[in-house]
């Protein structure tokens, strides 16, 4: 039960990361010359994401694969969707609709970086520090 309650709450982290992703690359889409530069700061970010997924990954979750698939499919079915939702209806029509938009041509990106943390997150999580813990 511990182990499931680990994994919802990692996946409630990504989702709600995933929200701060969206609001940043939103503020930086604005008609400038900045939105030259829009590509560096989607995998600026997703590379800074892959590497915090990692570390939560690691010291969360631990040496254990079976995290991956319930951290992935509860964050695309339920969070990721619940939170986006929650955002859209709170801002106005245009931002909602930048929103929209980066979260269609980011969201790939930003799932890769996901499963790269936590792939990666379990690869380097000592296997033999948290068996001897528990």
């Amino acid at each position: 039960m511990k182990f499931l309650l680990k994994t919802q709450i990692l996946s409630i982290i990504i989702a709600i990361f995933w929200i701060v992703y969206l609001n940043v690359v939103a503020i930086f889409d604005r008609p400038s010359p900045i939105l030259q530069y829009l590509n560096w700061f989607v995998y600026g970010f997703a590379f800074l994401f892959a590497f915090i997924y990692l570390l939560l990954t690691k010291y969360i979750i631990g040496h254990k694969w079976l995290a991956i698939p319930l951290v992935i499919l509860p964050y695309l079915m339920i969070y990721q969707t619940f939170l986006e939702r929650i955002l859209l209806s709170l801002v106005n029509k245009s931002y909602s609709m930048t929103i929209n938009f980066l979260s269609l041509s980011t969201g790939a990106t930003h799932l890769m970086a996901i499963i790269i943390g936590l792939v990666f997150g379990v690869i380097i999580s000592n296997r033999y520090n948290r068996e001897q813990q528990h």
